[in-house]
């Protein structure tokens, strides 16, 4: 089977690919606008998820115990002791590996699921969405300005990238999110995610469930929200329950204050309940 985020793998990676190699040697050691990672650290930290699922890399498993993040910051720092040049040609390889991979993957390895540690569990076909947004948010918007420090000139991202990262965030939601605003989200929140390629993340009380629909609500329309009650009854068709608050948002601003890159409060517009969305948000974040 064709994974949906296939091709935006591929075009991640090589974009990706193609800034990365007009670096100087000098330049590998600036800061990048995610904090604690130079360019060289960025580079490491991509080679070693792509190269990784491509079978390319074999990465070393990072001291137990740790949190997901903490993790991965151990395994990046590790890789980037090589050379650049090094970890460059490995991505150069494995862009065009991984895509292939997801665009011909056996049914049996695409519903296989692969646990992140503290980050949840998923099915391997979602990593096509996964490594999609890790190349498309670090490039675009930790190394190129205007949060990043390299004046580069691309084209604007595509809708399939945007839609590819968004996906993967929005399912990230019932496994990533703070505790925090799992217990201030009491009732269905909606986000609606505007574009080329809308969609709507319908997410129930406590974070149990984030839906995602192709689409976007009409303004004005009430969005609802599969809805897991406090006493964990299972929901059932009839159990249907209108959103709180809707928060409407383009793609990109949506991967930048979901991860924490921005805040939400310049980059959304808040329908409904606007103060308890407010709250919740302030507690809001995936990766």
């Amino acid at each position: 089977m064709a994974v949906a985020g296939a091709q935006a793998l591929g075009r991640s990676v090589a974009e990706a690919v193609e800034v990365f190699a007009t670096l100087r040697d000098d330049e590998w050691t600036i800061p990048s606008a995610c904090p604690g990672w130079t360019l060289h650290t960025v580079l490491a930290h991509l080679t070693l998820g792509i190269a990784g699922i491509s079978g390319l890399l074999t990465p070393e498993p990072p001291p137990p115990g740790l949190e997901f993040e903490a993790a991965t910051d151990v395994q990046a720092r590790a890789l980037a002791a090589r050379p650049p040049a090094e970890l460059l040609g490995l991505l150069r390889k494995a862009g065009p590996a991984a895509a292939a991979l997801f665009g011909a993957l056996p049914p049996a390895l695409a519903a296989r699921q692969i646990t992140m540690g503290t980050a949840g569990t998923y099915p391997f076909a979602h990593f096509a969405d996964a490594l999609t947004f890790d190349a498309t948010c670090h490039l675009r918007w930790d190394i190129l300005a205007p949060r990043g420090p390299l004046q580069r000139s691309l084209p604007d991202v595509d809708a399939g990238r945007l839609s590819a990262a968004v996906r993967w965030l929005a399912g990230g939601i019932p496994q990533m999110t703070t505790q925090a605003f799992r217990d201030l989200l009491t009732d269905p929140l909606t986000i609606v995610i505007t574009g080329p390629e809308p969609m709507t993340i319908r997410i129930s009380p406590h974070a149990r469930l984030a839906e995602v629909t192709p689409g976007a609500a009409e303004r004005g329309q009430t969005p609802v929200v599969d809805d897991l009650a406090a006493d964990d009854r299972s929901p059932t068709a009839g159990d249907r329950n209108p959103a709180r608050a809707t928060v409407r948002s383009s793609a990109e601003a949506f991967i930048l204050w979901a991860t924490g890159r921005e805040p939400h409060r310049d980059r959304t517009e808040l329908l409904g309940d606007a103060t308890y969305a407010t709250w919740a948000l302030a507690e809001f974040r995936v990766y």
